[in-house]
């Protein structure tokens, strides 16, 4: 566990772990992602956890190719959603 955080708030390394893939993919809001660097800076460990999933992903993009739904299927979700979305009365 390493001190985290602009008031010295401890982040276990356990929380920053399971947080590594929405960190990797930029899903993470600011403040939770700068908590995150800045315990990276610290913690010899989690960096090198972090960097290994960092290259694997790398390698698992290179390597499978990611296939988009077709435009017209896109298109049909897209609009069901709307609908249902329109459908739905107000909370």
């Amino acid at each position: 566990m390493q001190r985290s955080g602009s008031e010295g708030a401890v982040v276990p390394c356990v929380e920053v772990r399971r947080l590594v893939f929405e960190f990797l993919d930029d899903e993470l809001a600011q403040p939770q992602a700068a908590l995150i660097v800045e315990h990276l800076t610290v913690c010899g460990s989690c960096t090198a956890y972090f960097t290994f999933e960092r290259t694997f992903l790398a390698v698992l993009r290179r390597r499978v190719p990611i296939e988009q739904a077709p435009a017209e299927l896109r298109d049909r979700i897209r609009t069901a959603l709307t609908d249902r979305k329109r459908s739905r009365p107000p909370d």
